[in-house]
């Protein structure tokens, strides 16, 4: 299945999920109640299929490649600086910046 025909069914299919609460909510009689539920279950059913039958493929059609460990390592001891409130980046944000771009830039290259 397309990617985007994958995208817009599991849109789709969160919307109803998430309207289910309200609609058993207002359900009116037990009918509609079961009614309800058993959409809702389908399409519980529907978003994990399709999630398990297209999540594989996803990366690869997207073009999203998977960060190397090193570089989400980087990224995790520079995240207290990123509170830094001065109008001028210090020095070891600047080094860690510039490092963070040689690691970005050896990964795409690879």
């Amino acid at each position: 299945m397309p990617h985007r025909l994958t995208d817009h069914a599991t849109a789709l299919l969160g919307i109803v999920l998430a309207a289910t609460p309200l609609a058993l909510w207002v359900a009116w009689s037990p009918a509609v109640l079961f009614l309800v539920l058993a959409v809702a279950i389908a399409c519980a059913g529907l978003l994990v299929l399709l999630n398990h039958l297209g999540g594989q493929s996803a990366p690869a059609a997207t073009g999203r490649v998977e960060l190397p460990e090193q570089f989400v390592a980087e990224v995790h001891q520079l995240f207290p600086l990123t509170y830094h409130h001065s109008h001028r980046p210090a020095a070891r944000f600047r080094r860690a910046m510039r490092r963070l771009g040689s690691l970005a830039a050896t990964e795409r290259r690879a």
